[in-house]
């Protein structure tokens, strides 16, 4: 096995959700894993990772923060219904009061999002 190309990394074994409605492409699929897989055994420095992506170009952090919104919104819906457990909880609950928040002082605006638990 070569540990040094991170073949040993690719799980391929995301647990999608079924969102309703929802159609996930390929390429969104392909880089989520990725993401996953850097996460899980590539990833040096979080903080520093932070750094180095504000190193793109301004609209492309501007792209690169919707999709930590999206990470975010979808992480509180799941702790709303009770869709974690104990290796995630920290990140959902946090997810959620970070996004009630950003809801509540009007920088977000999402008439689909509910503020209460539902289980």
């Amino acid at each position: 096995m070569d540990l040094l190309s991170g073949d040993h990394l690719n799980c391929n074994n995301m647990d999608y959700q079924e969102f309703s409605g929802a159609t996930v492409s390929e390429q969104d699929k392909a880089f989520a894993q990725e993401f996953a897989n850097f996460v899980n055994g590539r990833m040096c420095s979080a903080d520093i990772t932070g750094k180095e992506l504000t190193r793109a170009h301004r609209y492309l952090q501007q792209e690169m923060f919707k999709v930590f919104i999206g990470f975010m919104r979808q992480l509180a819906i799941n702790y709303q219904n009770g869709i974690y457990d104990v290796r995630n909880e920290w990140a959902s609950q946090l997810a959620s009061e970070a996004y009630r928040h950003l809801r509540e002082r009007e920088l977000i605006y999402d008439p689909e999002f509910s503020n209460t638990k539902t289980y």
